[in-house]
């Protein structure tokens, strides 16, 4: 009985002693209010930039279509509007357009998908959705569907497609409702989850957006379709690796399919992207449009991210960091060569390591970070129950 007391004792002890060192999940940046989104302008001259239903804070950046960088530097947030000044222009990683074919024809060809799928190294991505909730009014009828929104239709169709392609798209279909500030935690389970069962290339949070359609309206092969924005958290070990995953999928992606990839977000949060170097978030459209458009653009997406993860050949330009969250400046044209994603441990040593604690001895640590901060002092008293559910929990499949 002393024994058992003392494991106890200790087991808090520890649990405290992690929760107080634990970094904090951020990426909670919602609105109950949809259509009330912020308005970023251009400092120099009040022309609007971008328009987002994340916070907005100082110190994001954002990439836009035609590849200018800004940096937001003033944000009134009972206005709801931001001010950000131009930085420079990005100039994309370099595509070899002929293994880039290549790839995509084996891709497409029944013969290059049986080669592929007979190729001894997994293909495998995860797939998630945080705010399982989210939905296309004019299909779902609603923005927001406890029970399940439009948005898990539209990552069953990434994953589909990604099958189609001969890659392996493992979509965990675990709700995180409420959409509230604890979403993010409570995904986070699931993320992890993903990780240590299936061992992804990569990971992918999908969601929708909830500003003005028209933003995200265009077409892909004559059909009605969604333009995809890449969301990139600044607070995240990880930051350089996904930015150059980013940055490699808004090239590919405006090679394959123009119109495709609407823009880069690089905006406070983590959004879990600590947990690996090859996660990203997708914006899948908007509340105002169909959800048939988003399922549209969820083919296109699979070939580009394929291409990125599993084959083609880049190069960058080298890029040093400039402060936390600061995209890397241009140096002079120097080229360097690249290899896939899935083979690049750029920036990845922190991630790994950080994994590496949740899944060992930081799984009480991640007790915390998988529940909203109001729940923790209820985690203590049933602590025994939810170490062994994330030891091996067992979720219903719909």
């Amino acid at each position: 009985m002393k024994n058992k007391k003392r494991i106890l004792v200790v087991s808090l002890l520890v649990f405290l002693l992690t929760f107080t060192m634990a970094p904090v999940s951020y990426g909670d940046d919602w609105y109950e209010d949809y259509g009330s989104h912020y308005k970023v302008y251009n400092v120099k001259d009040n022309k609007l930039i971008f328009e987002t239903a994340r916070l907005v804070y100082k110190g994001d950046q954002y990439m836009s279509g035609d590849n200018k960088l800004y940096q937001v530097i003033r944000v009134n947030k009972d206005k709801k509007t931001a001010y950000a000044e131009f930085i420079r222009d990005v100039e994309l990683p370099k595509i070899d357009k002929v293994a880039m074919e290549e790839f995509v024809l084996a891709l497409r060809s029944n013969e290059g998908l049986a080669a592929l799928v007979a190729e001894e190294k997994a293909r495998k991505v995860g797939i998630y959705t945080t705010h399982s909730a989210e939905s296309y009014v004019p299909t779902d009828g609603t923005e927001s569907n406890i029970e399940g929104g439009g948005i898990k239709d539209v990552a069953a169709k990434l994953a589909e497609n990604f099958k189609k392609i001969g890659v392996e798209g493992v979509y965990d279909n675990t709700d995180h409702v409420p959409h509230d500030a604890g979403a993010y935690k409570r995904s986070r389970r699931t993320a992890v989850q993903l990780l240590r069962e299936q061992q992804p290339n990569a990971l992918f949070d999908v969601h929708r957006d909830a500003i003005p359609a028209e933003q995200y309206l265009t077409e892909l092969n004559g059909e009605p379709a969604s333009k995809v924005r890449l969301v990139i958290g600044r607070r995240n070990q990880n930051f350089k690796a996904n930015e150059e995953t980013a940055q490699k999928i808004k090239a590919v992606g405006d090679e394959m399919y123009p119109g495709l990839i609407k823009d880069i977000f690089y905006a406070k949060g983590d959004y879990n992207q600590d947990l690996t170097p090859r996660a990203m978030l997708f914006e899948m459209g908007s509340f105002e449009h169909s959800r048939q458009r988003a399922e549209k653009s969820t083919g296109p997406l699979s070939e580009v991210l394929a291409t990125v993860v599993f084959g083609g050949t880049f190069e960058a330009n080298k890029s040093e960091g400039k402060g936390e969250g600061a995209a890397g400046d241009q140096k002079g044209g120097e080229k360097k060569q690249v290899t896939p994603q899935e083979d690049s441990n750029e920036g990845s040593g922190m991630g790994i390591a950080a994994l590496l604690a949740v899944l060992g001895g930081g799984g009480l640590a991640f007790l915390f970070l998988s529940s909203g901060g109001k729940e923790w002092k209820s985690k203590i008293s049933n602590f025994k129950q939810e170490f062994n559910s994330f030891l091996g929990r067992k979720r219903k499949r719909k």
